[in-house]
């Protein structure tokens, strides 16, 4: 009896995990067109923590919950169902701030909610579908391992404290290491051409990849505050750009 029911709620699981599935891949083609097929800005936007929540926790969970809700209703079953997937889309934003962007937002939750249920729905018809959807994720995770960044003509020079780089396409993101230690200051002057109107960015990052605050001195220059020793690195993006940018760099060796 114990083994039938281990096999019982291993198979349910799997319909719930055929549902994120489903959901997930659905937005990965939505982000993959939407970012034209850029590999690099695509994958950026997939990894986010955000997106891996909201579909395999909050849409798991809610799923589950809504079939303890339903369990004993046998007439009409299919459009309490659909109703309170709907009201869990909308839940997960407007319980924060009823407003329009909440709102439109929440019509995107329960349009996402209306397709995780639609992948679990069909995986309990068909096994080889609850299966590939299960599976096909692990591919765009592995995805996620690789960095499609793409530069051109990319000539760099650096010394001890400065960076410059020119380059004639650069569509991703480079990383400048600073070996720092815990109470010291770095502050960071940066400066970037771009020479045929191209998008470009920059963001500090730990050891740990989280992104780390930072004080604006001016428009070029910010300061940094070093909690923790390690390397840190800044995180210079471009977006189809052609250009140059210059960083330079100085550590308050004193704290």
């Amino acid at each position: 009896m114990l083994k039938q029911n281990l096999i019982k709620a291993f198979l349910y699981l799997t319909t719930k995990l055929a549902g994120a599935g489903f959901l997930y891949l659905v937005m990965s083609g939505y982000l993959l067109i939407s970012t034209g097929f850029d590999l690099y800005e695509f994958v950026e936007e997939i990894s986010h923590g955000f997106l891996w929540f909201v579909v395999y926790v909050y849409g798991i969970l809610c799923s589950i919950i809504i079939d303890l809700l339903t369990y004993k209703v046998s007439k009409k079953q299919f459009s309490v169902k659909i109703l309170l997937y709907v009201v869990a889309g909308y839940a997960f934003f407007i319980v924060r701030e009823i407003n329009v962007i909440m709102l439109i937002a929440g019509t995107v939750g329960a349009l996402c909610s209306i397709i995780f249920y639609v992948g679990a729905y069909n995986s309990f018809r068909f096994q080889s579908f609850k299966y590939a959807v299960i599976i096909a994720p692990l591919f765009i995770i592995m995805l996620m391992n690789f960095d499609f960044t793409e530069k051109e003509q990319w000539v760099e020079v650096r010394s001890d404290n400065t960076y410059i780089a020119t380059f004639e396409y650069f569509n991703g993101k480079h990383e400048i290491p600073f070996h720092v230690k815990e109470g010291q200051t770095i502050t960071v002057f940066h400066e970037f051409k771009n020479s045929n109107g191209g998008g470009h960015g920059s963001h500090f990052l730990n050891e740990k990849n989280d992104l780390v605050g930072m004080t604006e001195v001016s428009e070029k220059k910010v300061k940094i505050e070093i909690q923790d020793s390690g390397v840190y690195s800044m995180v210079v993006t471009g977006d189809d750009v052609k250009g140059s940018f210059i960083v330079t760099w100085e550590i308050d060796e004193d704290g």
